[in-house]
């Protein structure tokens, strides 16, 4: 199956962060409450982890704008960079705001394999003229390329998809050949439209009525054996009678 998939280029954000010194649930919480400040800490690629702590305000925009799939240049306040991709956010259990955030270190030249978000564009066939509905098997792809071509999501048109039909990753794979996921997996379908709760309930009552009928048959089906063996006896015994008689 012919797929038209699009590529999207990872956007460069920088980020100022500050070495963090704060340890503890008590002087972190202090942290977020009295200077607006997030905890954080970025690692990989052959190196000792540097904890940091970066405003949450400025954290939150980068995210907003879909800095979870950017590289992230980060900027230390003693003036050295790094380039790095976010690895895991960690959100507030009740609040859901940030609470911490994690960055892997990333060389632009290095080849690395990461998650990269599958997204889908247009309404199939199916959906608009034959009522069907559209399921979504996997939202992220694993992809193997050098750091810094590295994409920040992926997108399928699923415009001309009928009902039954469905895309595997292997119609990605002629376009995309950095995508390292199981060829057989399964991106999207089309099903076939469910029936109406209303529907349902009439095909279950006419079931159960077809059931009753059913029953009632077997019933009269019954009642009508047992007066036949029952005249079946009274004639065998009339007939002994008679016998007797003579």
């Amino acid at each position: 199956m012919a797929v038209q998939l699009k590529v999207n280029k990872r956007e460069e954000i920088s980020l100022s962060i500050q070495q963090r010194t704060e340890r503890g649930k008590g002087p972190v919480g202090r942290l977020r409450r009295e200077q607006s400040m997030l905890p954080g800490i970025v690692y990989g690629h052959r190196q000792d982890p540097y904890s940091f702590k970066i405003g949450a305000i400025e954290l939150e925009r980068a995210l907003s704008r879909g800095g979870s799939n950017a590289t992230f240049v980060l900027q230390r306040d003693g003036g050295d960079e790094e380039r790095a991709v976010v690895r895991e956010i960690q959100y507030h259990k009740v609040r859901g705001d940030i609470v911490h955030v994690d960055f892997l270190r990333i060389d632009p030249t290095e080849e690395i394999t990461i998650s990269i978000p599958i997204n889908t564009s247009g309404t199939p066939v199916g959906v608009r003229e034959g009522g069907g509905a559209v399921q979504h098997s996997l939202t992220e792809l694993q992809m193997t390329c050098v750091a810094a071509e590295l994409p920040s999501s992926l997108e399928i048109d699923i415009d001309a998809l009928e009902i039954g039909d469905s895309i595997h990753v292997r119609d990605l794979l002629e376009s995309e050949g950095r995508i390292v996921t199981d060829p057989d997996s399964t991106i999207v379908s089309v099903l076939s439209p469910r029936l109406t709760i209303d529907e349902e309930l009439a095909l279950a009552e006419e079931e159960a009525a077809e059931g009753e009928e059913i029953e009632g048959e077997e019933g009269a089906e019954g009642a009508e054996g047992e007066e036949g063996a029952e005249g079946a006896e009274g004639a065998g015994d009339e007939a002994e009678s008679k016998d007797g008689d003579e």
